[in-house]
């Protein structure tokens, strides 16, 4: 009797505290998102605006059109032209080839009739300090591999926001023959060339497998508007982003930052033979690496941040994420602007 009770006042109490929440009573407004990232990375860098449609309270989806859009760059304005992107009265695109350098001031106002004006600025970072890399490979379990890689580099002694990623390039040349059924004579085909690039993800990255960092906390992140400003469809890179920005110190000293990343490498020559023992086939493999260093802007930085932990975070797996925009610095609308410069060593075989 006394447990039924207990459930009895806990339902009353649970009821009382009870409160619904009625989205439809919420009309938000319509607003303006604009994305601008300043970079070296690409050929063309893209301007994306657009307006924002709210869960409820319009009855039809705001357009974008009509809109204008003025950016200057250390006070001159910048040429911008309208993309083939772009989509009638819903996201529209301009693109610039202006070639943008360490130091540039960036300003931006754009105007979306009916969503209203928003207005954002940042200035383009420095190429990544003065650096030395090494890396290594650890044999694992077949042709699966890890590498590890140590970054040495100057500090500025105002902190900074980096990232990193490595390239494989992978080089083969082969040959196959070709068995007469009647004869055994043996005919070799020509001698086959092929090379593509892959980016390797970066993984691991705690002490217990053998990695150390001396900056904050470094994260994992697939930018995905980095396809967006990419002229190539499958450009998918995974970038180790860290930041500096709490440790100042003095100018010069030297930081580092060390990462593993899964790779795969075949035996230098894998030569095939048949049944019969003759020689059938063979390849030759050449792998080289190359390392690519980011620096953001901390705006830049910061909505990579906010993008990963809103996916990769405690409350993510509750299915707790947020539903809107988690950072942004457009002042009186959301997205971002931000910058980052980036640059890559020279293709290097490891072990020579």
């Amino acid at each position: 009797m006394r447990r039924f009770l207990l459930l009895v006042v806990s339902f009353l109490v649970l009821t009382a505290c009870e409160s619904y929440f009625d989205v439809t009573r919420y009309a938000g407004n319509s607003t303006v998102w604009m994305s601008f990232i300043p970079s070296n990375d690409y050929d063309t860098t893209f301007f994306i605006l657009q307006a924002t449609t709210p869960l409820a309270g319009t009855p039809e989806p705001v357009i974008t059109s009509g809109e204008t859009v003025e950016v200057q760059v250390n006070g001159q304005p910048l040429v911008l032209e309208k993309n083939y992107r772009s989509l009638e009265n819903r996201i529209q695109y301009y693109s610039t080839k202006y070639e943008f350098k360490p130091g540039d001031q960036v300003e931006t106002v754009a105007s979306v009739p009916g969503a209203g004006t928003v207005s954002a600025s940042c200035v383009v970072p420095e190429l990544f300090p003065n650096y030395t890399w090494s890396a290594k490979i650890i044999p694992g379990n077949g042709d699966a591999k890890t590498l590890f890689v140590e970054i040495d580099y100057a500090d500025s002694g105002h902190g900074g926001y980096f990232g990193s990623v490595v390239s494989q390039y992978i080089e083969q040349d082969s040959q196959r023959a070709d068995i007469d059924s009647e004869t055994g004579e043996i005919q070799w085909g020509d001698i086959m060339h092929s090379s593509h690039i892959e980016y390797l993800s970066p993984c691991a990255m705690t002490e217990i497998d053998g990695l150390s960092f001396d900056s904050d906390d470094p994260v994992t992140v697939t930018p995905l508007y980095y396809n967006t400003l990419s002229n190539s469809s499958g450009d998918y890179r995974r970038v180790q982003i860290w930041s500096d920005a709490s440790r100042l110190s003095m100018a010069k000293e030297r930081r580092k930052m060390s990462f593993a990343s899964r790779c795969y490498e075949d035996p230098a020559i894998r030569e095939y033979y048949g049944d019969d023992g003759q020689l059938v086939g063979w390849t030759k493999t050449k792998y080289k690496y190359r390392l690519t260093l980011y620096h953001f802007s901390e705006s830049c930085y910061n909505y990579l941040k906010a993008q990963y932990n809103k996916s990769h975070d405690e409350f993510s797996g509750l299915g707790l994420a947020p539903a809107s925009f988690v950072y942004t610095n457009v002042r009186g609308g959301a997205g971002v602007c931000g910058a980052y410069l980036v640059e890559s060593s020279e293709w290097v075989e490891l072990g020579k």
